[in-house]
């Protein structure tokens, strides 16, 4: 194995340390030792990729933020109409939200650290526009080749559809039942539908 593998390796093995502690202790319980030992490295090896626990909470939001933005920009390749594009977004979410439950929890937990870290909150509003520009930028190719058809700008389809997203995240972190009902989703992926539509 050459040093660079095993670099990225042992940096993906703290990064996973890193989001079970945070999921488990939030922030502020997550100290460089517990993460240290959880990923099985020395302390002085995890100051070698990383400074603070501000910089590896950056990269494991970095991580989970462009894996967002690369599901929202192959949804819009995917779907050829408002209810394909609405129920993608849907799709997508639920996906994350099974795949990978902490998710949200790390994002709003993100969100909270940022008011206190520059760092932080420089790093999450680059990755939350970027996330942003991919909806928008799908969306205006949905209305130039006539999959949906708004009078509605794209750029205030794209906040409001992230909005649902972000809101729908947050209300399933805090009723985590929610997820079971299928209504819920259907009135979602209706409400994308009617602002592509509108």
């Amino acid at each position: 194995m050459n040093a660079a593998i095993a670099s990225d390796v042992k940096v993906q093995q703290i990064l996973q340390a890193v989001r079970n502690i945070l999921v488990k202790n939030g922030y502020a319980g997550t100290t460089i030792s517990l993460v240290a030992a959880e990923a099985g490295v020395s302390r002085g090896l995890l100051h070698y990729y990383f400074k603070n626990k501000d910089e590896m909470l950056a990269k494991v939001l970095e991580e989970n933020m462009l894996a967002s933005v690369a599901l929202a920009a192959g949804l819009f390749e995917k779907s050829h109409s408002a209810a394909e594009i609405a129920h993608g977004f849907i799709q997508a979410l639920r996906t994350v939200l099974k795949a990978d439950p902490d998710f949200f929890h790390l994002f709003f937990e993100g969100w909270a650290v940022a008011r206190q870290s520059t760092l932080v909150d420089g790093r999450l509003k680059a990755l939350y526009g970027q996330f942003r520009m991919a909806v928008r930028d799908g969306l205006a190719h949905a209305l130039e080749d006539g999959r949906i058809a708004t009078t509605l700008s794209v750029d205030g389809l794209a906040v409001l559809i992230t909005g649902i997203i972000d809101g729908l995240g947050l209300q399933l972190v805090t009723e985590p039942s929610l997820a079971d009902d299928e209504r819920i989703w259907a009135a979602a992926a209706d409400g994308i539908v009617r602002l592509l539509e509108s």
